[in-house]
């Protein structure tokens, strides 16, 4: 009767040690998938950024960058503003070839944003923050990999470029997780990541 006491006793301990084992395996798995999906995520969402990028978004980008507060307020509200000879010839790139098209442009003969380019600026670049507001979200919720996003967009810290737009954002009221972003890199300076083994 000893015997068998001992032997279910000897039993249940290696059981026990099994399942331990098993437990141990199972959640060094799921860590390895979940670092695998970080990645995959993280390819993903370079690549959804990368094709969100059009041409006339990009130099909506640059030339809200040189905006005062003042332009950049009735820009967001739809206003009509002045700007130099400088913003004019960025603001102009957005004309397409077409000369009838550009006969009937606000900025011919002046320098007042308003009409259809005032509505296509301010378009492009509401959706230039937009897209960079929603793609941060992946950040912000950890399902990319942290490290590589905050390396990759390291530029959007340069101040001198002015590439987060602040002046826009602030007057828009909105966009958090930028902030948060640009809080969390402003300090910090990221180095290259490993090789994936």
């Amino acid at each position: 009767m000893l015997c068998v006491a001992i032997l279910e006793l000897i039993i249940l301990i290696i059981t026990a040690f099994l399942v331990i084992i098993q437990i141990y395996l199972l959640r060094k798995q799921i860590k390895q998938q979940h670092e695998e999906r970080r990645r995959e995520n993280t390819t993903q969402f370079m690549a959804t950024w990368c094709n969100s990028l059009k041409k006339d978004t990009c130099i909506a980008e640059q030339v809200a960058r040189k905006l005062n507060t003042d332009q950049c307020q009735k820009l967001y509200e739809h206003q009509a503003f002045d700007v130099s000879d400088d913003i004019k010839k960025d603001i102009c790139k957005f004309c397409p070839i077409d000369s009838s098209h550009c006969a009937n442009c606000s900025l011919k003969n002046s320098k007042t944003v308003d009409g259809k380019i005032l509505t296509e600026l301010r378009w492009h670049v509401i959706t230039y923050l937009n897209t960079l507001e929603t793609m941060l979200v992946s950040w912000n919720l950890g399902i990319v990999d942290t490290e590589t996003i905050e390396q990759q967009f390291q530029f959007l810290n340069d101040v001198k470029k002015g590439c987060t737009l602040a002046e826009f954002r602030h007057t828009a009221g909105g966009y958090p997780i930028i902030e948060q972003f640009i809080d969390r890199i402003k300090d910090s300076n990221p180095k290259p990541k490993n090789k994936l083994k």
